[in-house]
């Protein structure tokens, strides 16, 4: 099943442009995130990325992975937010068995440096 972890582990590779930085963003290996890509395109019959050498790219499943999680990392954001409105606790997140997201998600975004950034084209190690 897709959990949430998978689709912020592409968001990472889409934005960080290496497998080394994204796996840091997401508090992997870069064994374990080269894992959960396997899994995917096991998972979908289909290659999320392409491979020539150290470079990565996103397949159009690949791409169209990354747009859902971010609408849906988005979507929980805004819940959270709403939420945590309607609460004595600001810090209150919806939390579950495979779907946990926090805002200190959304800051990691910065731990990527903006000049790795490459549309579609992510580089390995």
């Amino acid at each position: 099943m897709l959990e949430i972890r998978h689709l912020r582990s592409l968001i990472a590779l889409a934005d960080c442009g290496t497998l080394s930085r994204a796996a840091e963003r997401v508090h992997l290996t870069q064994s374990a995130l080269s894992h959960q890509l396997r899994w995917l395109e096991s998972h979908y019959q289909m290659p999320i990325v392409t491979r020539s050498g150290r470079v990565l790219t996103l397949t159009r499943a690949g791409e169209r992975l990354v747009a859902l999680g971010r609408e849906l990392v988005a979507e929980i954001q805004a819940a959270e937010r709403d939420i945590a409105a309607l609460s004595d606790k600001p810090s209150a997140t919806l939390a579950g068995s495979s779907l946990a997201v926090t805002e200190h998600s959304f800051l990691l975004k910065s731990s990527c440096d903006a000049s790795s950034l490459r549309p579609r084209t992510l580089h390995g190690r």
